[in-house]
């Protein structure tokens, strides 16, 4: 995708020209008078999908988003693409002849692509196409259906595209970049041939590439154009062409996986329905669905490979449709502003052994009612949370507890956020005023965390997001990982839990999958790719020499680096108490209702009471001078709350 079509992609023009001209809403368009000359009756139309504006009045003035900006600011194309380019965070190069011949090269390009569409469409009526026919005849799908589509069929010849491409005047180079052709021993061929051909276009409709179904048993199921100036699979959202105008009037968009999928939720009016072609969601098709709807549904497969994609997609989609400040009320009374979710994204849970493409065509009322109860991201995350857990476990519900807490934190409605308190209290077995507690300085994902202010700019849709900086614990299981790539049999000597003490989710998985020894092919890219950054040199033999040994130390250092900094946060929640209320009527009034009604302490070490005279005590103690005894707060109630600074500490409140 060039930056132009980038660019155009991620304005909606409806809202550009809607910032400066009233628009009423008529059927599919918009109207108003027209603002380049006087009249009364509007004839000034904006057809969101078109992404067109024009008066059908005195004027007849009319284009895109870009011819927009050039009428109403006066300016030549390539400001009017620097102004979108900075509203849209798409970084530009400078337009030189150099890129002006770049256009032209993409645009002989997307022709030799139509050409081919129009071969292969041809080519679906011949007689060696009959399979490929009676493919979409058991499939439902009708001639004028595949029309609509374009479906085709690509010859079995190795040559038939390329004599008719070259008999139109397409140079080999041509078809080459265009990924139609293939290169290896002896002379170029085809690279589709006996398949059933769906071509795959752009948000604005052109054809940029195909996509290729095998009709025998080929060990590669669907072949794509692979990367290409035109062709980027993760850039592209198969039948977005189409359902643009329908995704807005339903203000949400169903996210399915295959091209089946589509063709079959268009043909029975799910018309807002696009692919994203057997990947997960990325930022980039995120980005073309955003200027349409904040809603999205993602239906993927159940198998486990689908709902980790799902995982996945639900991630990126949360990222990439960005925030808005919200005003919360913390715990203290104060207001702040918090970046939330700009967006409503949820998922439609598919039965096992069953696709959209089925259950369109031959359950459609059960498809309706999975669209319509579809969870939010934070139930779905729950569900697979106690599937993934041994909640019998207080490690894994301790591992349970880091994943889900700051998803809930970041939640700005106060009324969702105590309801989804309440049951991860109740999932992980703990006090919901305790994890109250451990939310507040729960570690918010960064797309979610506090807005310091107003941005000082569109950031660059390429930037990469910053990096987390790496804990103690972070660099103990980079070696660790090293250390059990080199030797995979003394994960024997570690517990499978440390893994979920890695603050890192990179580094956390990457351990988690080594520990339970999964193949290197079924890791994820990235964290393949971690994999090998972090692969043991050679001249490390005091790490090589004794593997089970050293596993084993590694691992206590961090189980012992974790519970160090459960006791430093542990101290912080103490000090927060102090300081939001002062350490002598916290302690005197906890002792004073553990003792009601008795003289001694209180026998029941679970209750309310209880806890906060063990957490003050637990303080005292950590922050108490070496050599200092601390007095026990059951024989000495006032012992230490007198306001002085014993034991304080880095600036905290006395203890």
């Amino acid at each position: 995708m060039s930056v132009v079509d980038e660019v155009k992609a991620r304005v909606d023009v409806a809202e550009l020209v809607g910032e400066s001209v009233a628009l009423r809403k008529s059927g599919r368009t918009f109207k108003a008078l027209c603002p380049f000359h006087a009249e009364k009756t509007p004839s000034f139309i904006v057809d969101p999908s078109r992404q067109t504006w024009r008066c059908f009045g005195a004027c007849s003035e009319g284009g895109d988003v870009f011819s927009w900006v050039m009428k109403r600011q006066g300016v030549e194309f390539r400001e009017a693409l620097r102004i979108l380019a900075e509203r849209t965070g798409v970084q530009l190069a400078p337009m030189d002849a150099q890129a002006e011949e770049r256009q032209k090269r993409l645009g002989r390009l997307r022709s030799v692509n139509e050409a081919a569409a129009r071969f292969y469409r041809r080519s679906l009526a011949d007689a060696e196409a009959e399979e490929a026919r009676g493919y979409l005849e058991r499939r439902g799908v009708p001639d004028e259906v595949a029309e609509q589509f374009g479906l085709g069929y690509a010859p079995a010849a190795p040559d038939a595209l390329r004599g008719y491409l070259s008999a139109r005047g397409y140079s080999a180079e041509e078809i080459a970049t265009a990924g139609l052709s293939v290169e290896g021993e002896g002379p170029a061929r085809d690279r589709f041939r006996g398949r059933l051909i769906f071509p795959i276009r752009d948000p604005q409709g052109r054809c940029v590439g195909f996509g290729a179904r095998a009709l025998d048993d080929s060990d590669v199921k669907y072949l794509n154009t692979p990367q290409t100036p035109l062709f980027d699979k993760s850039s592209l959202l198969y039948g977005l062409d189409r359902a643009r105008d329908d995704i807005r009037r339903a203000d949400h968009v169903i996210v399915v996986e295959g091209y089946m999928d589509v063709i079959a939720a268009h043909q029975h009016e799910q018309t807002h329905v696009v692919a994203s072609m057997g990947t997960a969601l990325t930022e980039r098709q995120v980005a073309l669905i955003k200027p349409l709807t904040r809603k999205i549904l993602l239906a993927l497969d159940a198998d486990a490979a689908g709902a980790a994609a799902t995982v996945r997609g639900i991630d990126t989609a949360r990222e990439a449709v960005g925030t808005e400040p919200r005003p919360v009320v913390t715990a203290r009374g104060l207001v702040r502003m918090q970046n939330t979710l700009a967006a409503d994204i949820r998922i439609i849970e598919l039965p096992p052994d069953r696709d959209p493409d089925d259950l369109i065509r031959l359950d459609p009322e059960r498809w309706s009612a999975l669209v319509r109860e579809a969870p939010g991201y934070l139930d779905y995350r729950f569900r697979r949370g106690r599937e993934a857990h041994d909640l019998e476990d207080p490690r894994a519900r301790s591992v349970l507890m880091g994943e889900l807490l700051p998803l809930v934190a970041a939640t700005s409605d106060p009324v969702v956020r105590a309801e989804y308190m309440q049951r991860l209290a109740q999932m992980c077995r703990i006090d919901v005023d305790t994890l109250r507690r451990r939310a507040s300085i729960a570690e918010v994902p960064p797309h979610l965390r506090a807005s310091p202010g107003p941005a000082a700019g569109p950031k660059p849709a390429d930037a990469p997001p910053p990096r987390r900086r790496l804990t103690s614990i972070d660099r103990h299981a980079e070696t660790l990982i090293g250390l059990l790539q080199h030797s995979p049999a003394a994960a024997a000597e570690v517990d499978a839990a440390v893994a979920g003490f890695v603050p890192d989710a990179l580094r956390r998985e990457l351990l988690r999958s080594l520990l339970a020894g999964e193949a290197a092919e079924s890791r994820e890219a990235d964290v393949e790719a971690l994999a090998a950054e972090l692969r043991p040199r050679h001249d490390a033999p005091s790490l090589l020499a004794q593997p089970r040994v050293v596993a084993r130390q590694i691992s206590d250092k961090i189980c012992d680096l974790h519970k160090r900094e459960d006791a430093r946060t542990h101290t912080r929640l103490v000090a927060d108490h102090q300081r939001e209320i002062g350490a002598r009527p916290l302690h005197d009034a906890a002792y004073d209702l553990a003792g009601e009604g008795s003289d001694g302490a209180p026998d029941d070490e679970s209750s309310p009471a209880a806890q906060v005279l063990e957490s003050h005590a637990r303080g005292r103690a950590l922050h108490a001078p070496a050599g200092v005894a601390t007095p026990d707060p059951a024989t000495h109630p006032s012992a230490g709350t007198n306001g002085a600074t014993t034991g304080a500490t880095n600036g905290e409140a006395p203890s």
